[in-house]
């Protein structure tokens, strides 16, 4: 295998790949050639891709001062944006596809030495004439500012081969150019013509077995292959095993999934080498990974409002800041309960300064603290370079993935990232200076645009596509998707160049004959480059029937249906019955253990133990949806302050009475601006209408409860807003009233509730809530009433018991019953007990569903 890569890299040889894959193969299979003929040292071998043995060619002109400058990808695809825009008025035109088709177009153009005056005379349609101009005027500027690009570089270095000033020598082979393009032709010819030798690797592979095979779906043909790998590798660890798969670059996740699936089975949470076994060709898009979005997310702050759930990314990201997550992760959480809106940086530090103490939290707003300055201090205009230091200094600021953390694949691409920023700073030479949002937006654009695929080391299972297989060799290989639909596959003729013209050159699928040509011969050399090789298809595609393509009928091959198709993992785990249950044993409460929830641990141990025991001592939080416009939360919050300000010099009921005209709505508006100032400050103008329509509303609401208060029987305010303390056994549950009224020398206390109506006695006088009577079993004075005010547009209404509620001689008995259970749902918290109500509704269950295993629990008992 490869006999031929000693002699074709001696030391008058170079070998010109392809593709850069096909490069880097070479090299790896020089080097192993070489150990096994027990060399040790050796010079190292000329093996280069098609582009980089160009560009290696331009250093070797004498005089460089006269060299034209090489732009790069990025470079030309901003030349060619500019050149559209100037031709296209429609705001509404994709120029990015536009752009990429152009250059496509161009490529192709130069593939096949075709001249762009040419392209002009003979173009028709109105696409057609564009495309012409647009080139046209692309040329002009290469010309005129003495540049050449990627496509133009072959037909350069050709004219300086032929005029002398560069003069290739020795032997050079040439692998993988499967598409017989006329540049390439033309290259040999005139390496021979100055007295260079020219070869075409041969394909040395014997194909010692072929076989086809069929199976019911394209995830089974998959998953078989990868077992089928396996087995290779069993049998002999260091062959070479390859899968090509066609349409490869339209859902490499879910094709990688499935091989790995049969190759590797529990890859998912096994050792991270079990997922390197795969190494796949076609890669994500760099703006695709993690590391590379939260970048780019960043760097669209300096330039824009973020939304909450923009943030929110950013907030709980690892790849940001340092430390632990916790802090940020409950700043997040409160972010949630917030209105959706548009977030400058400045507006987030003043929301959450100073209410949030973790010191994660408190360094990641110092951060953006920093940040925000960054952005107020942004230049109006700066060159790319100038923008790639100023980004890299911002991503820095932020401990953006820290090099002490990266494994193999997190380094290279972080390399590639900084690669991608070095191109972008090269975008000064094509477009002088950018504004901040066109800079983000182009770096963003480059991101998307650039694939990546980290290598790996580990990787004993190549999953190529077709083209990429190229030029390779494999002691087994298994051509998987081979159906009449994939194969020839559709044509993809340019449609910026005329038919007339692309059939005059015999360029790519101009016509059915030449992609049927193509086809065969590619799937043919596939075949052959293969030891042992088996071609499959799958019977049935997005449900459609599926046939083999018409190539395999021709080698008259039976096919073999279903044979060693592995099971899929989880099915087999699900036939596992030494599952053993262990008694977990929940530890007591200790003296000093802090429990959360306050009054509601209790109302939550009385109806479902689990919930309590997660909530209180364990510390879960349910994470919500992001919430849009005005929350209850937040409009419960807003009557919560407005009525704290209101009563804060805690008046009397005749007091209140007193409160007239003016005087009403003088405290009425400074009752209102307490309440929302603060929201206000840092709302966006959509959230500022809904504050400002909400304001009337709550303005209404407090007119109707001052009206309410003032027909009660006679009260004196004691205290708003003030704090308790609950004490039972090592259970202490800080406390938060939101009134309490004086009745003489017995006290009332007094819950808001804001949204639905709440009852604290059912009809048949049963407590429906206790969080109140916790509250008077925590207070030091006699309770003589309790009472839930219902606050809402429909009613505002008090629904107590005690004294001005229900019968005052039972209540003594109704509170003395409430403490002892609220006691003895302490001493079952604080003993450990974690049962499940499987009675409860499954709509209250659902939140903790994933930990109470409520479902599976209720569906033991039926």
């Amino acid at each position: 295998m490869y006999d031929w890569i000693l002699e074709a890299s001696d030391e008058a040889g170079s070998i010109i790949t392809a593709n850069r894959r096909l490069a880097r193969l070479l090299r790896t299979e020089f080097s192993a050639q070489q150990k096994l003929n027990g060399i040790k040292a050796w010079r190292t071998p000329v093996i280069y891709s098609w582009h980089d043995w160009l560009v290696s060619l331009v250093t070797d002109v004498v005089d460089q001062n006269d060299l034209p400058n090489l732009i790069n990808t990025s470079q030309s695809k901003l030349l060619w944006e500019a050149c559209l825009r100037k031709e296209i008025t429609n705001s509404e035109a994709n120029i990015s596809n536009l752009t990429k088709l152009c250059r496509d177009t161009w490529q192709r153009l130069s593939d096949w030495e075709i001249s762009i005056t040419e392209v002009a005379r003979s173009a028709q349609s109105d696409d057609q004439k564009l495309f012409a101009s647009v080139a046209g005027s692309y040329l002009s500027i290469l010309k005129r500012d003495n540049m050449i690009d990627d496509a133009g570089l072959a037909a350069l270095i050709l004219g300086w081969i032929q005029s002398e000033i560069i003069l290739p020598s020795g032997r050079f082979t040439f692998v993988g150019f499967d598409l017989e393009r006329p540049v390439i032709a033309t290259m040999h010819q005139i390496l021979k013509t100055i007295g260079a030798e020219v070869y075409l690797a041969p394909i040395t592979t014997v194909n010692t077995g072929l076989s086809l095979r069929t199976y019911e779906q394209v995830d089974s043909e998959l998953r078989a292959a990868g077992a089928w790998a396996r087995q290779q590798l069993e049998v002999n660890p260091e062959s070479r095993v390859a899968i090509v798969v066609t349409e490869l670059d339209n859902d490499a996740d879910l094709i990688t999934r499935n091989i790995r699936e049969g190759a590797t089975p529990a890859w998912q949470y096994g050792h991270k080498s079990l997922q390197e076994l795969v190494n796949v060709s076609y890669g994500r898009r760099l703006l695709e990974y993690p590391a590379i979005a939260i970048a780019n997310l960043l760097l669209h702050w300096l330039v824009r409002d973020l939304s909450s759930l923009e943030v929110g990314i950013l907030l709980r990201s690892p790849l940001l800041g340092s430390g632990t997550l916790s802090g940020r992760n409950r700043l997040e959480l409160q972010l949630r309960q917030l209105p959706d809106r548009l977030w400058s940086p400045s507006m987030l530090t003043a929301q959450f300064y100073g209410k949030e103490n973790g010191v994660n939290s408190k360094a990641w707003l110092a951060m953006l603290s920093e940040f925000s300055k960054s952005r107020r201090e942004l230049p109006t205009k700066a060159t790319s370079a100038q923008w790639a230091i100023l980004f890299t200094d911002i991503l820095r600021q932020f401990n953006w993935s820290r090099q002490e953390s990266l494994d193999s694949a997190d380094y290279q691409l972080i390399n590639r990232w900084l690669e991608l920023l070095n191109d972008f700073a090269r975008l000064s030479l094509v477009s002088p200076s950018m504004s901040p949002s066109v800079a983000v937006s182009q770096l963003e654009r480059m991101s998307n645009d650039t694939i990546f695929q980290p290598e790996s080391t580990n990787a004993k299972i190549q999953l190529l596509g077709p083209l990429e297989a190229s030029g390779a060799e494999f002691d087994a290989l298994w051509v998987a998707g081979v159906t009449a639909s994939n194969w020839p596959p559709a044509g993809t003729s340019s449609p910026l160049i005329s038919r007339r013209l692309q059939e005059k050159y015999g360029m790519p699928d101009c016509t059915p004959d030449i992609t049927l040509d193509h086809s065969q011969r590619l799937l043919m050399r596939l075949i052959a480059s293969g030891t042992t090789t088996i071609v499959s298809f799958p019977r049935n595609h997005n449900d459609s029937e599926q046939v083999a393509s018409f190539f395999l009928e021709q080698m008259d091959l039976e096919a073999q249906e279903d044979i060693d198709l592995p099971k899929l993992h989880a099915a087999e785990l699900s036939g596992l019955t030494n599952l053993k249950e262990f008694d977990d044993l929940i530890p007591v409460v200790r003296e000093g253990e802090q429990i959360a929830g306050g009054a509601s641990i209790i109302q939550w141990q009385c109806n479902d133990p689990i919930t309590a025991f997660l909530y209180g001592r364990m510390g879960v939080r349910v994470i919500y949806p992001q919430e849009v416009g005005i929350t209850p939360l937040m409009r419960g919050n807003l009557i919560h302050d407005a009525l704290y300000k209101l009563y804060i010099e805690l008046p009397s009921r005749d007091t209140i009475r007193n409160w007239k005209d003016e005087d009403l709505d003088r405290r009425l508006t400074s009752s209102v601006d307490f309440a929302f100032s603060r929201h206000e400050n840092n709302a966006d103008q959509v959230l500022q209408q809904l504050l400002r329509l909400e304001r009337s509303r709550v303005t209404n609401l407090l007119r109707q409860f001052v009206a309410t208060d003032s027909a009660r029987s006679y009260f004196k305010i004691a205290n708003v807003e003030g704090e308790l303390e609950f004490t039972s056994g090592h259970i202490r549950l800080p406390l938060r009233f939101d009134r309490i009224d004086a009745l003489g020398d017995d006290i009332a206390i007094l819950d808001y509730k804001t949204g639905s109506r709440k009852r604290l006695l059912n009809r048949q006088n049963i407590i429906q809530d206790l969080q109140l009577f916790v509250y008077a079993a925590a207070s030091n004075l006699p309770v003589s009433a309790l009472a839930l005010v219902n606050i809402d547009n429909r009613e505002i209404s008090f629904d107590g018991a005690g004294s001005g509620y229900t019968d005052t001689n039972s209540w003594e008995k109704l509170l003395e019953e409430a403490k002892s259970d609220i006691f003895i749902a302490c001493e079952e918290l604080s003993a450990g007990d974690v049962r499940t109500n499987i009675e409860q509704p499954l709509q209250k269950a659902r939140p903790l569903n994933l930990l109470t295993r409520f479902t599976e629990l209720r569906r033991e008992r039926n």
